[in-house]
């Protein structure tokens, strides 16, 4: 009774905060009009507001997951299937608008842009037997995404897209993880990938230096084991009035706050920042499960790339046939793959990168950002990404289509 009472109490004081941010934050900081729209629009609209063609196509999976894949259309092209990453969305590849986004420039080049939400995330919370409320609903981590959500992503978009046998694959962060899972997993499926392209490629984290991580792995069990009696098992929590909150406080009341923790995060580069989009950043924060937070703090200094630990033998087997999780295979990876990274990145080490290279059998393209401060969300953020990064990417994927890779 008494965890009741207080959880009620503090969802009423969430509430109370976030009725009363707009008028305690009205004139501290002034954004433009447009911006405060794309901010409060749907990827759809967002893509549609910029004279661009949007459908939604909705994906189910073969564990029962229905996914919402964005489309900016161009029947006949080539298609191009961009996965985001952890707690991101399909609006990752829109964020910084027509002239910046990467969806828009290759839509621009001809291509047909296929913008995956896999599950969990804002577009992609439903399922054909659990509701978000049940804990089996959100017992994913990237592995599951891997597993299942891209596979049946690329099925559907061959099946949508005919005359074309593959497809060019773009993922960052997470999007990386997931496809290295798949290769491993089912590696029937890189047949099927003309090129891949991983922005800031996570697999082995033996290297990596954020201190907010470095932290959470040491705490992740606990914390876990506690929001799970709170009956949480997402993060952030799901809901309307936590996204209102989440979006006023750092938007409008400690926007220079935020924007220091994100940095420290991800890496420090406040030159490409763009501060004035911080509404969009932090309004369109989509969400994910604690178990795929979990899973990237258990490779933290594990010396591996390995499947989920569930702590216990008896799971173990259960879930991975052996006592201990097993390492994924990364040498079924055989499809052409281009690595992208940087020095600054907080999440992705070099020398991470440059193990997940020498075991990979197929990497035809291998590039360190020369930027020196070029952190971990520059890659779909940053004020200069297409002269620092997307013109090389554009002509990396010419090569492929061209047959010179």
């Amino acid at each position: 009774m008494t965890r009741r009472k207080n959880l009620m109490l503090l969802f009423g004081s969430v509430i109370w905060l976030s009725l009363h941010l707009d008028t305690v934050t009205s004139d501290i900081i002034k954004y433009d009009r447009s911006i405060i729209e794309d901010a409060n629009l749907p990827a759809p609209d967002m893509i549609r507001k910029y004279g661009y063609k949007a459908e939604v196509h909705k994906i189910t999976t073969k564990d029962g997951f229905v996914l919402t894949a964005h489309r900016i259309p161009k029947p006949g092209a080539q298609p191009v299937l961009m996965v985001h990453g952890l707690e991101d969305s399909s609006v990752g590849y829109l964020v910084l608008g027509p002239k910046k986004s990467l969806a828009y420039r290759l839509s621009n080049l001809g291509y047909d842009i296929w913008l995956l939400n896999t599950r969990g995330n804002r577009y992609s919370r439903k399922h054909k037997r659990y509701q978000r409320h049940m804990p089996q609903f959100w017992d994913f981590s990237f592995h599951e995404v891997g597993l299942y959500d891209l596979p049946a992503a690329i099925d559907y978009v061959l099946a949508m897209t005919k005359g074309f046998q593959q497809l060019h694959y773009i993922g960052h962060s997470q999007g990386t993880t997931s496809f290295m899972v798949m290769g491993s997993e089912r590696p029937g499926y890189m047949k099927k990938i003309k090129l891949m392209q991983a922005l800031a490629p996570v697999a082995f984290c033996d290297y990596i230096e954020s201190p907010f991580v470095l932290l959470a792995s040491k705490y992740i069990r606990p914390l876990t084991f506690y929001a799970r009696t709170l009956g949480i098992y997402d993060f952030p929590p799901e809901g309307e009035v936590w996204q209102r909150l989440f979006y006023q406080i750092c938007s409008f009341a400690f926007r220079n706050t935020c924007s220091y923790f994100l940095l420290q995060l991800m890496g420090v580069d406040a030159q490409q920042l763009n501060a004035t989009l911080v509404p969009l950043f932090v309004r369109h924060v989509a969400g994910s499960s604690l178990k795929s937070l979990g899973h990237y703090t258990q490779l933290v200094h594990s010396g591996g790339f390995y499947k989920y630990d569930y702590f216990s033998a008896v799971e173990n087997r259960r879930r991975h046939g052996s006592d201990t999780p097993p390492e994924y295979n990364l040498a079924n990876v055989d499809c052409k793959v281009a690595l992208y990274y940087s020095k600054n990145d907080l999440l992705t080490a070099v020398r991470d990168v440059e193990r997940l290279r020498d075991v990979l059998p197929n990497v035809v393209h291998d590039e360190l950002i020369p930027y020196e401060r070029f952190n971990h969300v520059d890659f779909i953020w940053a004020n200069d990404v297409n002269s620092m990064l997307y013109d090389g990417m554009v002509e990396v994927m010419r090569r492929s289509d061209a047959g010179e890779l």
